[in-house]
């Protein structure tokens, strides 16, 4: 089997210290073959979440690494392309329009981590099954909108909030059964829009399951969306790949055959 890891950090993400050499070896030990740097580009300060000036670097400096790295490691045990986690895109549109377009990347995610209303999902204090539920309402509208943008390739972790309502002791998820019209909506816009969808296996690492649930994913093959990423969402070497051969056991499962890889923002399709 053919493995890659489309998420994958290092140190040019705020939440990382690895370099990139170390988390490529660390990757090429776990027997992946192909793997994205998506370094965090976020629009907004994760704690005051006022507009972060510091994401109009970030693809440049996480260019700069990856041209060193191969500069430096010329002989590296894997194929390594650089990608960019651009989040909360919707808080200015423009910007993310333009840093999505940086030249020299290989494939942009489009991601949501906070919530105007409630802030950074990891920092909101869950109180109950219905409190879950209300922000997974709105986390799922901000994705809908989300999908109408043009300038990102694949959608990050669809659901990831579950991981923090799971650590304070909530089993929600964003399933079907509560949020299916608003999902089906999201996977449509994202197929029509020619985008696709990730397997996130950083929930399957922390006992929570992937993002999104398998149930979304089997919707989406129904749909007729094919682009779909692998990724282990790793920001150490310790957690490199971490879950990701369940990840390909799971999409399988569901009536894939190919996984996506990218290049030159150009979506390659490869027989799992």
């Amino acid at each position: 089997m053919f493995l890659t890891d489309y998420h994958v950090h290092s140190d040019v993400s705020q939440d990382s210290k690895a370099t990139m050499y170390e988390m490529a070896e660390a990757e090429a030990k776990m027997g992946i073959e192909q793997m994205c740097f998506t370094n965090h580009c976020d629009m907004v300060n994760w704690r005051t979440y006022e507009p972060n000036p510091g994401c109009m670097t970030k693809p440049a400096e996480s260019l700069e690494k990856y041209a060193a790295l191969l500069r430096e490691h010329p002989k590296l045990p894997l194929d390594v392309r650089i990608g960019l986690e651009l989040g909360e895109p919707l808080f200015n549109i423009e910007i993310a329009k333009r840093l999505a377009s940086t030249p020299g990347l290989d494939m942009v995610m489009g991601s949501l981590h906070i919530l105007q209303e409630y802030g950074d999902l990891w920092c909101v204090k869950f109180t109950s099954p219905e409190h879950c539920r209300k922000i997974f309402d709105v986390y799922v509208d901000e994705l809908i909108k989300m999908a109408e943008l043009n300038f990102f390739d694949v959608m990050a972790h669809i659901g990831y909030g579950r991981r923090y309502m799971w650590q304070q002791g909530y089993d929600e998820k964003l399933s079907m059964e509560l949020y299916g019209d608003k999902i089906e909506l999201l996977l449509r816009l994202l197929i029509d829009n020619g985008r696709g969808i990730e397997i996130n296996c950083s929930g399957i690492r922390d006992g929570c399951g992937p993002f999104p649930d398998p149930e979304v994913l089997r919707l989406y093959k129904a749909l007729g969306g094919e682009i779909i990423t692998v990724g282990s969402d790793a920001h150490r070497p310790s957690d490199a790949a971490k879950c990701v051969r369940e990840g390909y056991e799971i999409i399988k499962s569901c009536g894939f055959e190919y996984v996506s890889t990218f290049k030159n923002r150009k979506c390659e399709f490869v027989k799992i």
